[in-house]
């Protein structure tokens, strides 16, 4: 159950952003006022209506831990406002993966 949920779960990532290919210059993403800093590697952020209450939600990919972080959108589409994340879960358990 754990791996098909990650399975539906990636699938859903990859058609989102294969789906939105309306780059912008990079810019920094605000959290709790400052800017969201992942450490090590880079991000790919996907923002989408993840929790389905018509927000768009933050989701990025944490490198250094190998797991993705959520972002809850409580401001609006048009001045989005992120505060603390959670990992993104299944079964109670931070969903990590690993390279190679």
């Amino acid at each position: 159950m754990k791996m098909k949920f990650c399975l539906i779960a990636l699938a859903l990532l990859c058609f989102s952003a294969a789906v939105a290919l309306d780059y912008q210059a990079p810019f920094k993403i605000n959290a709790n006022g400052s800017p969201i800093e992942l450490g090590l590697g880079h991000a790919n952020p996907l923002v989408t209506d993840w929790n389905g209450d018509g927000l768009k939600d933050l989701m990025i990919g944490q490198y250094s831990s190998a797991k993705i972080r959520y972002y809850i959108n409580s401001g609006s589409n048009e001045a989005p406002v992120f505060t603390s994340f959670t990992y993104l879960q299944a079964d109670g358990t931070d969903i990590s993966l690993s390279s190679g």
